[in-house]
C-alpha cells in the first residue's frame, strides 16, 4: 500500500504543527529551579509555623511565617534557611533542626532536577511520537477502508 505524496505532505505538516504544540506546552510546564526553590521556602515556612504553634500554644499560619521571613529573592530566602540550620540565633534554635531536615530534603530534590527535566522532555518526545504514529495509522486505516469499498477491476 502506497500513500499519495500530497497526503504524506499533509501528514508531515500536521506532525510538525503537533510537535510545535507539544514543545510549547512542555516548555511552559517543565520543572524549573525557581519552582523548586519556592517550594523549599514554603515547606520550611510550614515547619517553622508548626514548631512555633507548638511552643507558643497558639495557631500560627505558615503564610504568616512566610510573609514575616520573606527576604526577597529565592536565593536570599534559601541562604537565610541555610544560616538558620548552620548557626541559628537563640530564637531560631527551636526550629533549626527541622529546617535543617527540610534543607537536606530540598537539596536532594534540586540535585535531581536535571534528571527530572531530561525525563520530562523524553516523555514530551514520546507524546509527540505517539501522536504522529496515531495520525499516520489513522491515514493508513482510512486508505485501507477506502480501497475496500472500491469496485474490483474487471479482467
Amino acid at each position: 500500500m502506497r500513500i499519495n505524496g500530497g497526503w504524506a505532505r499533509i501528514g508531515v505538516v500536521l506532525s510538525i504543527v503537533y510537535g510545535l504544540l507539544v514543545v510549547v506546552i512542555a516548555f511552559q510546564d517543565q520543572p524549573r529551579l525557581n519552582q523548586k526553590e519556592s517550594l523549599w521556602f514554603s515547606e520550611a515556612a510550614d515547619v517553622i509555623a508548626e514548631v512555633i504553634s507548638k511552643t507558643e500554644g497558639q495557631k500560627v499560619q505558615s503564610s504568616e511565617v512566610a510573609e514575616a521571613l520573606l527576604k526577597g529573592s529565592n536565593a536570599e530566602n534559601i541562604a537565610w534557611l541555610e544560616k538558620v540550620a548552620a548557626s541559628p540565633s537563640e530564637s531560631q534554635k527551636t526550629f533549626s533542626a527541622q529546617v535543617a531536615k527540610v534543607n537536606e530534603k530540598q537539596k536532594t530534590i534540586i540535585a535531581s532536577l536535571l534528571n527530572e527535566q531530561i525525563t520530562y522532555w523524553l516523555l514530551a518526545f514520546i507524546w509527540w511520537v505517539i501522536g504522529v504514529s496515531l495520525l499516520f495509522a489513522a491515514g493508513l486505516s482510512i486508505r485501507w477502508i477506502y480501497r475496500g469499498f472500491r469496485p474490483l477491476p474487471v479482467a
